[in-house]
């Protein structure tokens, strides 16, 4: 609705500026397509490449697909039914990509080999549409990542916005450490849990599988927030807002869960491995920094 509510401003700005020279007014061109793009939560450029990372390494080998949703934002006036639009995969033009020390070739997905889209409708009266993804798991995405790179293409209804797409990164095999495990690409800092092992993100998420079992009802709203394994984009804070699911997300003063991961899977993570491996790294119930590093206690950091 903000979108529609600052299209209207430029127009009626536009236009009162032209009758101010003129006895001519400027019409609308309702001929003109409406816009589709990609949102990066409280920025405001629309050229942007969103890219977001999925591993199958940490699911079950039962596991052979699994189903994304991306939100698609209108730049236009809402329609009084419902209206398809197209998206069409592009060429990634990076060679190698690394994400949480692990390097990879990059190779761009196929088609009903690495993914599927299903129907993609912006509903009516909807300022938002969404496509639904499946990734599937591959032999070759053991060693290298599938690049899925999309961005909308004009049809009857819509068109997109030049610069900008959105990028699934899937791969296999070694799990890299996620977004909101690590400060920065350069500048590691492992406040909240510790150095990244494989086995250490495994234990994580088996203590935040096993809030289903002594709180189920906690742990479906948990999931709806987070995802199954920790890998949506985004969650809702207390003051309704979208915010990023970034380092320090479980604790953050706006996170409605704040007390839950700290009760069920924080603590719990730091007291069995400093109790079972004392001497694996750096644990700490004092002050940690991008400088001095460490894992500090989070019943002391909180």
């Amino acid at each position: 609705m903000k979108n529609l509510i600052f299209k209207i401003a430029v127009l009626t700005g536009t236009v009162a500026a032209f009758a101010s020279c003129s006895d001519t007014w400027l019409m609308y061109d309702t001929s003109q397509k409406d816009k589709l793009y990609f949102k990066y939560e409280n920025y405001p450029s629309l050229d942007q490449y969103l890219s977001t990372d999925f591993s199958f390494a940490l699911l079950d080998e039962s596991v052979k697909e699994v189903k994304k949703t991306v939100t698609v934002t209108l730049l236009g006036m809402p329609a009084d039914r419902d209206r398809t639009f197209e998206v069409r995969a592009i060429h990634d033009t990076t060679s190698n990509y690394t994400t949480g020390g692990v390097q990879r070739e990059l190779i761009d997905a196929v088609e009903n080999e690495d993914y599927t889209i299903d129907r993609l409708i912006v509903p009516a009266g909807s300022v938002e549409g969404q496509i639904d993804v499946t990734l599937k798991r591959t032999e070759k995405i053991m060693t290298k990542t599938a690049s899925l790179v999309l961005q909308i293409a004009q049809n009857e209804e819509f068109e997109g916005v030049p610069r900008n797409v959105y990028r699934f990164l899937i791969s296999d095999g070694t799990a890299a450490c996620p977004y909101w495990w690590y400060y920065s690409a350069t500048q590691q800092w492992y406040q909240y849990t510790g150095e990244f092992r494989q086995d250490k993100y495994r234990k994580l998420l088996e203590l935040y599988h096993g809030i289903a079992e002594t709180n189920p009802t906690l742990y479906a709203s948990m999931v709806e927030q987070y995802g199954e394994n920790i890998d949506n984009d985004y969650y809702t804070g207390l003051n309704g807002q979208q915010l990023r699911m970034s380092m320090g997300f479980m604790v953050n003063r706006q996170n409605p869960h704040k007390m839950a991961w700290l009760r069920y899977v924080l603590c719990p993570l730091f007291d069995y491995y400093s109790t079972n491996y004392p001497d694996l790294e750096y644990y700490t119930t004092g002050s940690v920094n991008v400088t001095t590093g460490g894992w500090r206690d989070p019943a002391n950091n909180y």
